[in-house]
């Protein structure tokens, strides 16, 4: 199902310079797809972190517009560490023009690829693909070091990419983060609400996200979120918190 990528951080923001050594390594696992409307997990294994370091899981489809969103990173021992994405929306896949081409060229998972392949790529995807990286923050909310961003198609059938218990349990309680401004009080763009139950806007707020709860109250049905204070959202298993930060790697 998987095979595996070594990217070493490329990225490492500081004043007067950072050491390499102290840069942290990523070595995640190469999706083969994402499934329609259904979770999949990352793994990942990510070495030089120091105390209060935080990963996390950025993700977003490809899309002419659109900011990532990220979510936190459950550690699972000996530098590992795994990541669930919310469930991908049904999205037609655009076909490339020459504006979004001149974005789309500069994109990591386009070195040694020319217009000819990413061209034919997206004629062969019914479905909007989607983009994704892991990235280190400090415990002040600064971007310590991030992988290769990496692209994954989504598929309708034959995506097999079945979750533990715990990571279904991870799944059916998201907490994902914003990085702009625009996405607050809004869908988490062409993903479903399905097991999204809080947001962190850009000023690193921990809420419930009204939006998704607006769309179950629509149904008949009002989930039990009640409050957050400190951290705790009322009615809801909340595994981790990350903070936000307007800066994106």
């Amino acid at each position: 199902m998987y095979r595996y990528l070594v990217a070493v951080s490329f990225l490492a923001l500081g004043f007067g310079g950072a050491v390499a050594a102290d840069e942290p390594t990523f070595e995640l696992t190469e999706l083969d797809c994402l499934p329609l409307e259904a979770n999949a997990a990352l793994d990942a294994t990510v070495g030089g972190l120091e105390g209060g370091d935080e990963v996390r899981l950025y993700f977003r489809r490809l899309n002419p517009v659109g900011a990532f969103y990220y979510v936190g990173n459950a550690a699972a021992g000996d530098s590992r560490y795994w990541a669930t994405f919310p469930r991908p929306e049904d999205r037609e896949q655009h076909q490339l023009t020459d504006e979004w081409w001149e974005i789309l060229q500069t994109r990591d998972w386009m070195e040694g690829r020319d217009r000819d392949w990413l061209e034919n790529y997206l004629e062969n995807r019914e479905q909007e693909a989607a983009e994704y990286y892991v990235a280190v923050y400090d415990e002040t909310g600064e971007v310590r070091g991030r992988s290769k961003t990496q692209l994954v198609s989504v598929e309708p059938d034959d995506c097999n990419n079945p979750l533990t218990p715990r990571q279904r349990g991870w799944a059916d309680n998201l907490t994902v983060g914003e990085t702009s401004t625009a996405q607050a009080d809004k869908e988490v763009f062409h993903w479903l609400c399905d097991g999204i139950v809080t947001r962190i806007d850009t000023e690193r707020i921990l809420h419930p996200d009204e939006f998704c709860r607006a769309c179950v109250v629509g149904f008949g049905f009002v989930p039990p979120l009640a409050s957050v204070a400190g951290g705790v959202v009322t009615g809801a298993i909340i595994e981790h918190t990350p903070p936000a930060s307007e800066r994106q790697p």
